[in-house]
């Protein structure tokens, strides 16, 4: 089936998160302001904690090879929008497209990725090694990425303290030089399903959904890990050193970090930036985000991509937190979601949260929440209690 187009459509110049109408199960891409559905399957990745989303769509075409490639009617390098449910999930670009025909079908597969795939593989240009001195985080990213057009968004609490010395070295890519200062201000890097750069610092776990084993989660499987937890996590770094600021406060700066490991385990990382105390602690801090958030991880399967059983006009998203309750992965608490991934097939249509501690995505869970969740705790402790009360042979 070839992919229909509705004509008479733009590519915004500023995407946007309205739904464009239509169908809930219905997934379009926008390319050269041309909306095409009728895909025979798609798969959109969102993914919050890293630096870019993917997606990958396929169709089979009736029409014949077009004789030229800049005919084609999808090509690399070509921008798009992809909706889900007529709500946008990604903005980017077409990186590749793979064709294959025997005697009675042409299939098309389109793969890409979001605009900000382009910092992970594009240099810092010569002309911005230098002058960056005494800028905070976001006023850098914003200047390193500006040639090519990229947003840098902030969520949270984003710590913009000045470096007082920046350094970048050619070869570098933008991605590098922004992930190495970042880690100094214990800023997630992510990407938004409308394009540009998110900068995630300290925000608040609010749920925004709910995940429930027996109503709306189809499938799910979840593994829980200690490897990467410690007891301590320290932060080992100096500062550049001046005649009003030397000796050991500047050359010898340590900050620490409470970890939940029941075994005493250490972790000492040394900074790879010279800057200042704070920077030293937020490094640590930065640390315990990416050893503390990789405790739980659980992957949960929901029909369709919209939020009370398709009833809702918000797709589940990546960024967001939603409280999982579910008793055979002994989960009771609020997770963020820190990867979507839209799919439909033959199978149906289909979201899968992966759903991550809120640490792992800056999060803190606010009171309101933390009440909740202990209170559900005793709740359930107290069942189980009167449970071996009736039955001392019987499972917790």
């Amino acid at each position: 089936m070839a992919p229909r187009f509705i004509p008479g459509t733009t590519t915004p110049a500023t995407p946007s998160i309205n739904r464009i109408g239509g169908p809930k199960d219905v997934a379009t891409l926008l390319v050269r302001g041309e909306l095409f559905t009728n895909w025979t399957s798609i798969r959109i990745e969102q993914h919050v904690t890293e630096a870019f989303p993917k997606f990958m769509f396929e169709c089979t075409e009736e029409a014949s090879l077009p004789v030229s490639v800049n005919a084609l009617q999808f090509v690399p390098g070509d921008v798009v929008a992809a909706f889900v449910g007529g709500v946008q999930a990604i903005f980017g670009y077409i990186t590749e497209r793979h064709v294959a025909y025997d005697a009675k079908t042409h299939g098309v597969r389109l793969i890409g990725v979001g605009d900000t795939f382009d910092l992970t593989s594009s240099m810092v240009p010569l002309e911005k090694l230098g002058g960056h001195d005494g800028k905070g985080w976001t006023e850098l990213a914003k200047d390193l990425s500006s040639h090519l057009g990229i947003r840098i968004i902030p969520k949270g609490a984003v710590d913009n303290t000045p470096f007082e010395n920046i350094q970048v070295q050619p070869g570098e890519t933008i991605m590098q030089v922004l992930e190495r200062y970042a880690k100094m201000r214990n800023i997630v890097i992510g990407s938004n399903a409308t394009g540009g750069l998110l900068a995630i610092g300290e925000n608040e776990a609010n749920s925004n959904g709910l995940l429930i084993e027996g109503n709306n989660i189809l499938r799910a499987n979840c593994v829980v890990r200690d490897q990467m937890v410690y007891k301590k996590i320290y932060a080992v770094g100096q500062s550049t050193g001046s005649d009003s600021a030397n000796g050991d406060p500047q050359n010898k700066q340590v900050a620490q970090e409470q970890g939940s490991s029941t075994r005493n385990r250490y972790m000492i990382t040394v900074t790879d930036v010279a800057d200042t105390e704070h920077g030293t602690k937020r490094r640590a801090q930065m640390e315990k985000v990416f050893t503390e958030g990789s405790q739980i991880e659980a992957q949960i399967t929901v029909q369709g991509w919209f939020k009370d059983e398709n009833k809702s006009d918000e797709v589940w998203r990546a960024g967001e937190y939603y409280h999982v309750e579910s008793p055979m992965l002994i989960l009771h608490q609020v997770l963020g979601c820190s990867g979507c991934i839209y799919e439909q097939s033959n199978a149906g249509t289909t979201t899968t949260l992966i759903m991550v501690d809120p640490i792992h995505m800056n999060g803190k869970r606010n009171y309101r929440d933390a009440v909740a969740y202990e209170a559900l705790q005793r709740r359930t402790a107290a069942q189980q209690a009167e449970a071996l009360r009736r039955d001392p042979n019987a499972t917790p």
